[in-house]
């Protein structure tokens, strides 16, 4: 299953290989679609079909040989993207929410606008609040022998876990695949200025005694690319899967989000993250997914500013919910910050709105079958 490619892989870190290689396919040449009907695209393949069409001694003189008058690929309908390939649908998409989706910031503070309305702004908390949150890094230490797995496959791929839900394949749910793929890659382009805006030190800059399991990255702790990617993307299967793949569950508990809380809070285990940074990646990450779903369906963006900052006394404020430094990262805190999106109605819109149709329609009952898509 094409998974757009994972750019330089681990080596070169988060922010180049994974966000540069899920942004533009498998290269760019197999992600512009220039294999052929039995195999990959080579010198070899191309002289051969040179040498077939000399020996059966074709003549061409130019003529335009069309017995009809097309002039667009596809159809009429501008949200109609089947005849692309997943990877240029998946390029096509990037290409589209990027320009929805804006970051501005600086000096600590940075702001997230969906449409030009802003969606959610964040400024760093002080270094006595990290300072007061390494005992959850020593205390999550203990869990690395157990999670060291996780951990590791985790660096590079989140969405296998979310094959807990419901089987995510491209017999069944090809769709669904190819629109998760999409809110990931997005989060990584919300995440990377976020994190220049506020880039502040990682746990291992407070002590050489947090003893990191895997290599620190380069770019800020605060807030986590891992909680923001895991939670846009839970927060758009939980609205495609609710009461198909699972009963509804109030607030934050549903799988998808108990899966995206054990995939930031793996990274506090491994030493990288705070529970801090978890909490605001959340955050941003549900934002994202609700702005996304009302795109999709042609609504406006909610409007409503959702505000993290360090008060006075030390604490930090979630919007009007108290966050302390004495408090873990959990889901039932998460579900005070941030109230769910109830918004209903409107209609699938754009292209990005058939993107949604399209998977939404995997988790039917039964599902219909890739053809039907």
């Amino acid at each position: 299953m094409a998974q757009f490619g994972r750019g330089q892989g681990r080596g070169q870190g988060r922010g180049q290989g994974r966000g540069q290689g899920r942004g533009q396919g498998r290269g760019q040449g197999r992600g512009q679609a220039t294999d052929h009907a039995g195999g990959e695209s080579s010198t070899l393949l191309s002289d051969a079909i040179a040498a077939v069409h000399d020996g059966l001694g074709f003549a061409w003189n130019g003529r335009n040989h069309l017995t009809t008058s097309p002039t667009m690929l596809g159809t009429a309908n501008d949200a109609d993207t089947r005849y692309l390939t997943a990877e240029t649908r998946g390029n096509l998409a990037d290409s589209l929410l990027s320009q929805a989706f804006s970051v501005s910031g600086g000096g600590g503070s940075a702001t997230l606008a969906v449409a030009g309305v802003p969606a959610v702004s964040l400024t760093v908390p002080t270094r006595a609040f990290f300072q007061s949150q390494m005992v959850f890094l020593r205390s999550y230490a203990d869990l690395r022998a157990d999670r060291i797995g996780e951990i590791d496959v985790q660096i590079d791929d989140m969405l296998s876990f979310f094959g807990l839900v419901g089987m995510l394949n491209d017999s069944r749910r090809k769709r669904t695949h190819e629109l998760l793929w999409a809110v990931i890659r997005l989060a990584i382009h919300v995440e990377m200025p976020v994190k220049h805006w506020c880039r502040t030190i990682r746990p291992i800059d407070h002590s050489p005694m947090v003893h990191p399991v895997i290599q620190t990255p380069d770019h800020s702790t605060f807030p986590s690319g891992h909680a923001m990617e895991s939670f846009a993307a839970a927060t758009v299967l939980d609205r495609l899967a609710r009461g198909r793949a699972y009963p509804a569950a109030p607030g934050y508990t549903a799988l998808p989000f108990q899966l995206a809380h054990r995939i930031a809070s793996n990274r506090t285990v491994a030493g990288v993250h705070f529970p801090v940074d978890s909490l605001a990646g959340a955050i941003l990450g549900i934002r994202i997914g609700n702005a996304l779903a009302r795109m999709a369906m042609g609504l406006r963006p909610d409007g409503n500013l959702l505000d993290i900052r360090p008060q006075g006394d030390g604490a930090m404020m979630l919007g009007t919910t108290r966050y302390a430094a004495t408090d873990d990262f959990t889901l039932e805190v998460l579900g005070r910050a941030v109230a769910a999106d109830t918004a209903s109605g409107g209609s699938p819109a754009g292209v990005i709105g058939e993107m949604w149709r399209l998977a939404d329609l995997e988790w039917q009952d039964p599902p219909a079958p890739a053809s039907a898509a």
